[in-house]
């Protein structure tokens, strides 16, 4: 999203996301079934998509993260040996307009 120059003008984000609750009917009950875990790890995902959708301010940050280690585990796939702080080099320390290389375009095509 761009701004305009004038701040007057910038729209205002919220400074905070208050994620709804989990219901009680949710929570851990003594022993759990197979069929309860997953009723639960739906429940929970459910509320992480809630909050994710709501866009909070560290939104952008999390999803580059996310970028980040979907490409190292692509990487790993293609068989190579580079871990997150080579594919961030390989992609931030080359000279303007020069070749990530192999891992390091693995890495681009999860930032687009």
């Amino acid at each position: 999203m761009l701004f305009p120059m004038d701040s007057s003008q910038a729209p205002t984000l919220p400074t905070s996301v208050h994620p709804s609750p989990i219901p009680g009917w949710v929570t851990y009950r003594g022993e759990v079934s197979d069929v309860d875990a997953a009723f639960m790890a739906g429940a929970a995902l459910s509320s992480l998509d809630h909050l994710v959708r709501s866009e909070p301010l560290w939104a952008g940050s999390w999803r580059q993260r996310l970028g980040l280690k979907c490409a190292v585990a692509a990487v790993r796939l293609l068989g190579r040996t580079e871990d997150e702080a080579a594919l961030r080099d390989a992609v931030l320390l080359r000279p303007p307009g020069g070749d990530a290389g192999p891992a390091g375009n693995v890495f681009l095509a999860y930032k687009s």
